[in-house]
């Protein structure tokens, strides 16, 4: 079991991620961007067309929780393209430093 505090410290970090990631996009497009379309869930296939991966790397990715996903049913896993642009500029990030 996870540790509240834990949790709730990886909880805001998560929204930070979100927060910055939707107003770089929204820099990016001119204040274009659809909310809806930022939410929208991606199939494994589609987010490693997003993210210019393999799908393999996708899913290892997701096995060891390394990249945001949401869980639907039993087995599936899709992923949120916000999340993705925040988790895609976290890593960015911690390559220029």
């Amino acid at each position: 079991m996870m540790p509240s505090n834990l949790k709730t410290e990886r909880e805001r970090s998560s929204l930070a991620a979100r927060q910055e990631a939707f107003k770089t996009t929204l820099r990016a497009t001119g204040g274009e961007v659809r909310v809806r379309e930022l939410f929208q869930l991606m199939t494994a296939e589609e987010a490693a067309g997003f993210l210019a991966l393999e799908i393999g790397t996708v899913r290892n990715l997701t096995y060891r929780h390394e990249i945001p996903s949401v869980k639907i049913g039993a087995r599936g896993v899709r992923y949120r393209l916000i999340d993705l642009i925040a988790w895609s500029e976290q890593r960015s990030r911690l390559a220029i430093e």
